[in-house]
């Protein structure tokens, strides 16, 4: 009874992992740098609103300044 139990658990595991990976191919983000460098939260975030209806965050390394990127749907 534990064997049929655990197969059918294994089996819904399966296809809800089949499912999440579907949904996940259907949406396409994209991404822009819109500032390369002296990148402010405050005003990455609105250009990246106004621009692509997306959200702007500040990235970069340690040695160099923050770029501005927006991520957005494609």
């Amino acid at each position: 009874m534990a064997k049929v139990l655990n197969s059918i658990l294994c089996f819904f595991l399966i296809l809800s992992v089949a499912m999440t990976s579907t949904q996940v191919k259907a949406q396409q983000r994209c991404s822009e740098t819109l500032k390369a460098s002296d990148c402010t939260i405050a005003e990455c975030q609105s250009e990246c609103l106004q621009k692509h209806n997306g959200t702007g965050v500040c990235t970069g390394g340690n040695v160099g300044p923050l770029s501005c990127v927006c991520v957005y749907n494609c």
